[in-house]
């Protein structure tokens, strides 16, 4: 089961959206924002001919279902066999090829070697750096302190200032703190501060059942940004995770970005589909 479709990712919805918001159908949860219903489980979500039936009578009646992340091609096929066979209008409103790194070699050579110049500059820069700096890991330190870290990074970023914070995304945090501190052997998160201990990037991942690590929330302050603290983070939890399982096996959960793409030495595809009914 992937951390999406666990009972404390799903609780866990209920202290972080408005009560009236979230709809429980069989095994899925959505969060209702005005026509639209959005389901808060990913990648390969449970969904057998109960839910199917039950999500037909609601675009019945006018409402439109939204999946996110999916990579089951078979699931995927069938939301899309539904929607004909009700005669419902589906859209793939998004697909693309999600980034993933697998290593079964050495992580410090793939990055010096392999990569292109960019991160081989950023890795020059971390390593540079990388006594100057202390690292804080959720397996052996106060998850809660390092929880104020990150919220204070969030709040110090361009991410507030554009909405995009965790507190901003209707309240992402609460979320994600509660899968971390219940979920201790399938969660992880690295924090990296100054000499001060001023918070300066951190990069936060959960297990799914297949293994992989999923690059769940990482980011920087305008200061991180400007000491490159963020790829410090970044870096810092791959070599954790490779000490640990003596591979890499990062899914970078499908979010575009360069650094993302730029690590990356394999993909899938994922997709985003709505479904809805037809206007008369």
């Amino acid at each position: 089961m992937n951390f999406s479709n666990s009972d404390i990712w799903n609780y866990s919805l209920w202290i972080r959206y408005p009560i009236d918001k979230i709809v429980n159908i069989g095994q899925l949860y959505f969060y209702q924002d005005n026509n639209l219903w959005e389901c808060q489980n990913f990648f390969n979500p449970i969904i057998t001919d109960f839910e199917l039936k039950e999500l037909m009578k609601i675009i019945r009646e006018g409402k439109k279902v939204k999946f996110k992340y999916i990579n089951n091609s078979e699931i995927l096929d069938n939301l899309k066999l539904r929607a004909i066979e009700n005669k419902f209008k589906y859209e793939i409103i998004d697909s693309w090829e999600a980034p993933r790194l697998i290593l079964k070699n050495n992580l410090a050579n793939y990055l010096q070697k392999e990569c292109g110049s960019q991160i081989k500059r950023n890795y020059k820069v971390y390593k540079k750096n990388k006594e100057n700096w202390k690292y804080y890991n959720s397996s052996s330190d106060d998850i809660l302190k390092l929880w104020s870290y990150v919220l204070k990074i969030d709040f110090n970023s361009w991410k507030k200032d554009e909405n995009s914070d965790m507190k901003s995304l209707n309240r992402e945090d609460l979320q994600y703190l509660a899968f971390l501190l219940l979920e201790k052997e399938k969660s992880n998160l690295v924090v990296v501060c100054d000499s001060n201990d001023n918070p300066l990037a951190y990069s936060l991942m959960f297990k799914g059942e297949d293994n992989y690590w999923y690059a769940v929330k990482w980011g920087a302050s305008y200061q991180g940004r400007k000491k490159y603290a963020g790829l410090g983070a970044l870096f810092k939890h791959l070599e954790y995770i490779e000490i640990q399982e003596k591979q890499i096996l990062i899914d970078f959960w499908g979010r575009r970005n360069r650094v993302y793409e730029a690590l990356k030495n394999n993909s899938l595809i994922r997709n985003h589909i709505v479904i809805y009914k037809k206007e008369d």
